[in-house]
């Protein structure tokens, strides 16, 4: 379910960043990780800490909610 958690993440962070136009490039500049880690995250490959969704829910100026994936389809799907 972990897994599934990081996918269905990156899955809303790649959607809201090109809904916002902003490049991957910039989006790692802006918020100080690097291009390599905003691609591993946005594929699902790894996990985010809560702290760095924040930072990039202020860049991307959108709640941390809108980043989220929705838990009950995560649960459904695990079951």
């Amino acid at each position: 379910m972990k897994k599934k958690i990081a996918i269905e993440f990156g899955k809303k962070l790649a959607e809201k960043r090109k809904e916002k136009d902003i490049l991957q490039k910039d989006l790692s500049q802006q918020c100080g990780f690097s291009l390599n880690y905003i691609g591993i995250v946005e594929r699902g490959e790894k996990s985010i800490s809560l702290e760095k969704v924040y930072v990039i829910a202020a860049i991307l100026e959108c709640s941390v909610h809108d980043l989220i994936p929705d838990e009950k389809a995560i649960l459904l799907e695990a079951e």
